[in-house]
């Protein structure tokens, strides 16, 4: 009764844990979860209540409310230097959304996208089912892009590469000099460039920049999941070639339809939110992890995101399953990458909470 190409896709790992995780609170410490632990400001649940209260209950146009498309426009000039027009500018259902309508509106099957890997599991499990082939680009061991392993994997099939930065999930920052070389590769070969900048405000270190403000074929896929604290409010946003979002706009149309109303007005109405407390408190946890984690796990500095992408230790197997034993959750990192070995854990939680983990994954190791 099913179609083949669902049948190319799988069950998300990330869910699998996160449903176990709703059904063991309590004592669990919970590092699996992809969602700040800080709440929406008062303000942003109010305006909520108040654009449901002066009926923004119905469709609004395909786009997205004009108010925020002008705030959208103005931020992606302002902070990200992304000269973008009128008809360059969408509101999806969240950055998921975008990401399946910007792949089904440019890409066809037989085409071959550029993937680093780790990966966040959306890609590839929406490029099967689009009938792309993925191209594995190996970032290991320090999770940034080669740009002579990127030259050696593109063909004459290759439309498009994939960046996520900050990244899900090794919290890893391409800087400038790095997405300089990749556009100019991409320019070279005519590819499309899909830039997933979602963890954008969580970045550590100063080194995030928008590839879409130096290369035009530049697909940015954005959103207020993370921004504004309301992962599950759903409304992300797109800077692309007019062209490209009109064609996203059609298939929006009849799939999506539109953001959520409600949403949409609230966050063009309280567009400003303070998020410095909770990005220097994920900058700390960042900081007691790398200085008290035991040195027997192998893990990069995260530089971004709230992800830390760690090398299981030697002679433990199954090591999440270990850890669960210990009512620790974190998502085994064969979920986000070809090879094993490693997992994910997102210190987006309560300081006390951190410490707590680390304690119990130290005694694992001694």
């Amino acid at each position: 009764m099913l179609s083949e190409r669902i049948e190319k896709i799988e069950e998300s790992g990330i869910r699998k844990v996160f449903e176990l995780a709703s059904q063991n609170k309590g004592d669990w410490i919970d590092f699996s979860i992809g969602q700040p632990h800080f709440k929406p400001p008062k303000k942003l649940k109010k305006a909520l209540c108040q654009a449901s209260q002066a009926d923004y209950n119905s469709y609004t146009s395909t786009k997205g409310l004009e108010s925020l498309r002008k705030k959208v426009i103005s931020k992606f000039k302002k902070e990200n230097k992304i000269k973008a027009g009128d008809d360059e500018v969408m509101i999806t259902s969240g950055v998921s959304g975008g990401i399946f309508l910007s792949f089904a509106a440019t890409l066809d099957p037989g085409d071959e996208v550029i993937l680093p890997d780790p990966y966040f599991v959306l890609y590839k499990q929406i490029l099967d089912f689009l009938g792309v082939k993925t191209i594995f680009l190996d970032t290991y061991p320090d999770f940034q892009i080669n740009a002579q392993r990127l030259r050696e994997a593109i063909t004459p099939q290759t439309k498009a590469i994939i960046i996520n930065t900050p990244n899900n999930p090794t919290g890893a920052v391409y800087e400038k000099k790095i997405l300089t070389e990749v556009a100019k590769i991409a320019r070279k070969n005519n590819l499309i460039i899909f830039s997933d900048e979602v963890y954008e405000k969580f970045d550590f270190d100063g080194k995030f920049f928008s590839i879409g403000s130096i290369y035009d074929k530049t697909i940015t896929l954005n959103g207020f999941s993370k921004s504004h604290l309301v992962t599950g409010w759903r409304v992300g946003y797109i800077h692309a070639p007019a062209r490209i979002i009109g064609a996203m706009n059609k298939l929006q149309q009849y799939t999506f339809v539109c953001a959520p109303a409600m949403a949409q007005q609230a966050i063009a109405s309280e567009w400003k939110i303070d998020l410095s407390a909770c990005v220097d408190q994920y900058k700390k946890n960042r900081d007691y992890l790398v200085q008290n984690l035991d040195p027997k796990y192998k893990f990069e500095a995260p530089q971004g995101s709230y992800y830390a992408f760690v090398k299981n230790p030697k002679g433990i197997k199954g090591f999440p399953e270990k850890l669960r034993r210990k009512k620790v959750l974190v998502v085994p990192g064969g979920v986000f990458s070809r090879k094993r070995g490693y997992f994910r854990l997102s210190f987006a939680v309560e300081k006390q909470t951190l410490v707590r983990g680390v304690e119990i994954l130290n005694n694992l190791v001694k």
